[in-house]
């Protein structure tokens, strides 16, 4: 992974941030959010070590998807549970990118309890 590659996730960061921090405000461009989420995902895929980018870039996106998900009926109210719907059968995004899915999860996704987990095992090893 490039350091172009680093500087474009820590700003795709702070844009996913912008949109949850103003959820209500975002209006029609919430779905960008679910575009900018996307991207992250695309590169998280791509990462090999995660000591390359450093936990805390991990842990504020973790954070950023908690919130997305406990403020997930503010994010359906602005969205519109009918445009999800069809933004997401146009994205044919999968059922792992969770973020398009949240007009049917009942539950916190698992990805959000793996990523937990994971914070919290790398910090006991570098803690150790």
């Amino acid at each position: 992974m490039s350091s172009e590659d680093v500087k474009e996730l820590k700003r795709l960061a702070g844009k996913y941030y912008g949109y949850i921090a103003d959820m209500e405000g975002a209006g029609i461009e919430i779905v960008e959010m679910l575009y900018v989420r996307d991207r992250i995902r695309k590169i998280l895929d791509q990462l090999l070590p995660e000591a390359q980018i450093g936990s805390s870039l991990y842990e504020r996106i973790h954070e950023l998807d908690r919130v997305l998900w406990e403020d997930r009926q503010v994010f359906l109210m602005v969205m519109g549970e009918r445009e999800l719907q069809y933004a997401r059968q146009r994205q044919r995004s999968p059922r792992s990118h969770w973020w398009w899915y949240l007009d049917q999860l009942k539950r916190p996704p698992q990805s959000l309890k793996e990523q937990a987990d994971r914070f919290a095992q790398d910090f006991a090893l570098a803690t150790g």
